[in-house]
């Protein structure tokens, strides 16, 4: 086998977007030269990637005298550059973001949320999430205190981005908890001269923190969520850029990004529409007792906020393979602390889904929701974003039913004692209050039942509830985010 063959050509690109260098090679014996990124050089063996992205161990002796002296003096060069501002930089963020080698797109998510003190919140084979919430104020980045931070992971579970979020409107007011606890308490009014002079407190912090380690910063035009654009500082590093945005009162953001996704203002490599489909499609399990629900959809914690809805669409979007962030998307159609105009929020989910991943958002009609109404989306592998009364009674059922399900045997005696406790119980359930948004995931033709996954963490990943009682808190209509 040539190196020809062993390897791709790799279009030359500028160094600057390289997390690692260029380097040109050329076999022992051969006269090809081709250009790959150097990952890493450990005891003469090279780690070298090609083009689309396929990493191979590759002894030098595979190389020509030249290829070989070149690595050894590229990769030398190379970490010394690293070496110098690795420290100050780790320093002048408050946590040590940087492992030895300098890049974290080389490294599994997992670690670099490790060393960030992320919690996992999420865990798919196509994607990950570790999300930390500040609620006690104590957690400082890059020179000031974040309301959230949170770190993805890809496919192959290497570190996508981060995504730090500090003053913004959405944590404006205030909440009494999370979860079910959320709607025990609408908040208080914004104060947004307040809101305003912390959002350019920080921004000024965070611009003084990394300027002087990075030298001044360049501008940048991005995308945001929806059809969003706006202008960020950009600071470059090994192949990391640091993206800071002021949105007057909205937010101010920190992201962390491949250098070339930066040079791209934000444009991301959709997934083929044949990869998605087998993808949501695998997705589907079918249980022996009847229970047809979808697996492997990201969970996000909407945390102490009114964020049910941008939560609710970010999970959607990435299960089919758009990426998304909560806090961006509410941004687009939230007042401050909660209170999203959904409708909104859905046209832009629309414009980001069409124009960004090739995938068709639509609101559907939710009158009936039978399992035989419903499961033409969830038999592909396609959520329903159901519009619904989170009440108390509602909770309580979803909750209390859930928990005894894993020790049913008598699938049919089950199936006749739930449809009589829900003729009780549905006419109960008639406050219009607690609106709310969240999933619909699966369902049960015998038992008459679906499953319900809303945005509170990992507790509330998959509930069950009987048709009767959800078609009483239901509020008529959802979305899809169809393929």
């Amino acid at each position: 086998m040539t190196l020809r063959s062993f390897f791709s050509i790799l279009a030359a690109s500028p160094l600057s977007v390289q997390a690692e260098p260029l380097i040109t090679l050329q076999e022992a014996n051969g006269t090809d030269k081709l250009r790959v990124e150097l990952l890493n050089l450990e005891k003469d063996i090279a780690l070298l990637r090609r083009a689309d992205g396929q990493e191979f161990d590759t002894p030098l002796a595979y190389l020509s005298e030249d290829s070989r002296s070149d690595i050894r003096h590229t990769w030398k060069s190379h970490r010394e550059k690293i070496e110098q501002h690795l420290e100050p930089l780790n320093k002048a963020l408050g946590h040590k973001l940087f492992a030895s080698n300098g890049n974290i797109w080389n490294e599994p998510a997992r670690d670099v949320a490790r060393r960030l003190r992320l919690p996992n919140e999420s865990e798919t084979p196509f994607t990950s999430s570790y999300r930390l919430y500040n609620t006690g104020r104590s957690y400082s980045f890059a020179g000031a205190k974040p309301k959230t931070i949170v770190a993805y992971g890809d496919h192959n579970g290497r570190t996508l981005s981060i995504s730090v979020i500090y003053s913004n409107k959405g944590d404006s007011l205030s909440t009494v908890g999370a979860g079910e606890d959320h709607f025990q308490n609408n908040g208080k009014e914004i104060d947004r001269n307040t809101l305003e002079g912390a959002m350019i407190y920080d921004a000024e912090s965070i611009a003084k923190t990394l300027t002087a380690i990075l030298g001044s910063p360049t501008t940048q035009r991005m995308l945001g969520q929806g059809n969003e654009r706006h202008i960020a500082s950009r600071w470059d590093w090994n192949g990391h850029s640091f993206l800071l945005a002021h949105i007057k009162e909205e937010y101010v953001g920190l992201s962390i990004v491949r250098a070339s996704f930066a040079d791209g203002g934000g444009r991301f490599s959709r997934v083929s529409d044949g990869d998605i489909k087998a993808r949501l499609k695998n997705s589907v399990t079918r249980e022996a007792n009847g229970d047809v629900y979808i697996k492997n959809i990201p969970m996000v914690d909407q945390g102490p906020k009114g964020y049910c809805a941008p939560a609710t669409f970010e999970r959607a979007m990435r299960h089919a393979g758009v990426p998304s962030d909560m806090y961006l998307l509410a941004t687009l159609a939230t007042e401050g602390g909660g209170g999203t105009n959904t409708r909104k929020l859905y046209e832009e989910v629309a414009f980001t889904t069409r124009s960004k991943g090739g995938r068709t958002a639509r609101q559907i009609d939710l009158k009936s929701l039978a399992p035989g109404k419903i499961k033409r989306y969830l038999d592909k592998g396609v959520p329903i974003l159901w519009q619904m009364c989170s009440l108390a009674d509602y909770n309580a059922i979803a909750n209390s039913r859930t928990r005894i399900r894993p020790g049913i045997k008598d699938w049919a005696t089950y199936a006749v004692e739930v449809a009589k406790a829900a003729k009780i119980s549905a006419p109960k359930l008639t406050a219009k209050t607690n609106f709310h948004l969240c999933m619909i995931i699966g369902y049960n033709e015998a038992t008459n039942e679906i499953a319900v996954s809303d945005s509170w963490g990992k507790n509330y990943t998959i509930r069950w509830i009987h048709v009767d009682e959800a078609e009483a808190v239901s509020n008529k209509s959802g979305y899809v985010i169809d393929i």
